[in-house]
């Protein structure tokens, strides 16, 4: 998710919350991570955790962020491994919009094999309560 003010602030000063990410070589790894610009050191900042999922590639499973005033919290079918304490001096007490993609190559995709020539991403469906 990116914070709605992206065209105006840029990133990472609007915000970013990865409900799922997942590296290329490594599908039994999920990662939940929050993207910010410290303002206070001037630099970016992010918090992440991971938490393993066996058949990732195979079978669905439940993604979920609780966000709120207090806390993000990042689940992987309905446990949670992720907490980042929210505050006023984050970015995360505003709109945000969900982005879907599968990103290729860089620090989490890594090398694209040569002979790479299309991927699927599967998804059964997506709530938002507000």
């Amino acid at each position: 998710m990116l914070g709605s003010n992206h065209p105006t602030v840029g990133w990472p000063s609007s915000g970013e919350i990865d409900i799922m990410e997942q590296r290329g070589d490594d599908k039994a790894r999920v990662l939940g991570t929050t993207h910010w610009f410290n303002t206070a050191g001037g630099n970016n900042a992010s918090y992440g955790e991971s938490t393993t999922v066996e058949n990732a590639s195979t079978e669905f499973h439940l993604y979920t962020v609780e966000w709120s005033e207090s806390a993000v919290k990042i689940y992987l079918d309905d446990i949670q491994y992720y907490e980042l304490t929210n505050s006023a001096d984050l970015p995360f007490n505003s709109d945000f919009y969900l982005i879907l993609n599968v990103a290729m190559g860089g620090t989490l995709g890594g090398d694209i094999d040569p002979g790479f020539t299309e991927d699927t991403m599967e998804i059964d469906y997506i709530k938002v309560f507000q």
